[in-house]
């Protein structure tokens, strides 16, 4: 590993300037904020790398593992996201879809309680692992499948609503996959984007561009673009759903803090959980990627790891990586942009050119609308 990072780092988009207010009272040591959840057997005949659990289906097409950490992991990003989101599973106004599908499903979280919520949809969860759970909702079925094969096996005009969250590093071609999300979503319907743009980042430049978090940021994107999994920069999704020929497309920006160090009571509390899916977690997000696409060792990762963890736990750091939620709508024939009470159905005030972002750390209640929280977007 290089000695001089912080002439590699290159400068990458941030959400506008933070309102996130630090927690000067707060100690730094955060120790006692982190505590340390009909199919053939080729598919089930997982392969093992580093000490790590990756799928077979199409194997090594996905870098990360599908290992009991990992699906850990994943179920503590859904909580994360779900805190700072208020509680929404989609931003999209979605009235009774009767057909959803679920791109990259993992653990099946998103899709079990998106069946709960709908109980009358059919809700498809598709991933090229098996490891989601036998007893589940009657109307949510789950399926080995690989999103960016020639062809989706679905009619085209089938979904009602087609959702994609964390997949970073997945996909070699997002506009081709959009393209596809297009060709089979129901005129009238929504793809929505739940995306993370992993780069560190800081308001404050308390984040050294020569610190472990701004090395790995450089050397994670690195290692996808080798690997042919270009992992975007979260300003790039919105042109994309707009050149697959989607309409009234909507964005609203998560900051999702490191640490306890915001102010905010609701951020202190998602950031315990992104700490936590940071020291737990990030060394199998980080291994599989770098010994392919780098080439490194999984001693040299270790040692990066090793360096990490206390930048992580660190509060006067006031880093943050970027949330992206995306929706936009298949044009049914009328053509006409969504209504404002359309969009605030979804449970937020709509978004306009003027006030693209959600920033959490000043969102306040405007009150409640068939118990959905309706959020000031005042930056």
């Amino acid at each position: 590993m290089a000695k001089n990072a912080e002439q590699r780092v290159t400068s990458v988009p941030t959400p506008p300037a933070s309102l996130i207010e630090v927690d000067g009272r707060a100690s730094q040591d955060p120790a006692s904020e982190y505590k340390s959840a009909s199919i053939t057997s080729s598919v089930l005949d997982y392969e093992f790398e580093n000490g790590r659990r990756y799928h077979a289906y199409k194997a090594g097409s996905y870098p990360l593992p599908n290992d009991e950490a990992e699906l850990e992991r994943i179920d503590i990003k859904h909580h994360v996201i779900m805190l700072l989101s208020g509680g929404h599973l989609h931003l999209a106004p979605l009235v009774s879809p009767m057909k959803i599908l679920d791109i990259g499903t993992g653990t099946g979280i998103w899709a079990i309680e998106m069946a709960d919520q709908y109980p009358d949809s059919l809700v498809i969860g598709t991933d090229l692992s098996p490891v989601q759970p036998k007893w589940v909702p009657d109307n949510v079925r789950f399926e080995i499948d690989d999103v960016e094969s020639r062809d989706w096996t679905w009619r085209e005009d089938y979904f009602d609503y087609i959702h994609s969250r964390f997949m970073m590093a997945s996909i070699s071609s997002w506009q081709a996959l959009l393209r596809k999300a297009f060709k089979h979503c129901k005129p009238g319907g929504y793809v929505e984007l739940q995306e993370l743009d992993p780069r560190f980042v800081s308001d404050d430049g308390s984040l050294r561009q020569d610190s472990a978090l701004c090395y790995w940021s450089e050397k994670i994107c690195e290692a996808a673009q080798l690997y042919n999994r270009p992992i975007p920069v979260f300003t790039e999704y919105k042109a994309w759903l707009e050149q697959a020929g989607f309409v009234d497309v909507q964005q609203v920006i998560f900051k999702s803090p490191t640490n306890s160090w915001p102010k905010s009571k609701l951020l202190k509390e998602a950031s315990k959980f992104q700490l936590l899916a940071h020291i737990e977690g990030l060394e199998g997000v980080s291994i599989g990627l770098m010994t392919r696409g780098l080439h490194w060792k999984a001693e040299e990762v270790k040692v990066l790891m090793a360096r990490l963890r206390p930048e992580l736990k660190n509060r006067s750091i006031h880093s943050y990586q970027t949330i992206v939620v995306l929706f936009g709508r298949k044009p049914d024939g009328t053509d006409l942009p969504a209504s404002p009470a359309a969009v605030s159905g979804c449970g937020f005030a709509p978004l306009t050119p003027e006030k693209p972002f959600i920033n959490p750390s000043t969102a306040r209640p405007l009150g409640i609308n068939e118990g959905e929280r309706l959020v000031d977007l005042s930056l």
